[in-house]
């Protein structure tokens, strides 16, 4: 249901910018503009801390079995022989 309606608010808000852009004046615009910035910055902000908290939870919550110092590198082996051979030099 909400969103069949998106479209439909979208345009309407747009068109109602659209038509206040001529009652305002250019720096009264900028004065808009900065309060949307500024709201979507507080607005991210607040996701940001969100997502790294939940993190932190989830971080907390699940039981730690490995090794603290294997961690990426669980279960990867030593090669036998090196890539490189080393040529022999004379002097």
């Amino acid at each position: 249901m909400i969103r069949a309606t998106f479209p439909f608010s979208l345009i309407s808000l747009w068109l109602s910018f659209s038509s206040a852009e001529a009652a305002l004046q250019e720096p009264q615009i900028c004065y808009v503009l900065d309060a949307v910035l500024f709201i979507y910055g507080i607005v991210l902000t607040i996701l940001y801390c969100r997502l790294k908290l939940r993190n932190k939870d989830a971080v907390k919550k699940s039981p730690r079995n490995k090794d603290a110092g294997e961690g990426v590198y669980e279960g990867l082996k030593p090669h036998d022989q090196d890539t490189y051979e080393t040529l022999g030099t004379k002097k």
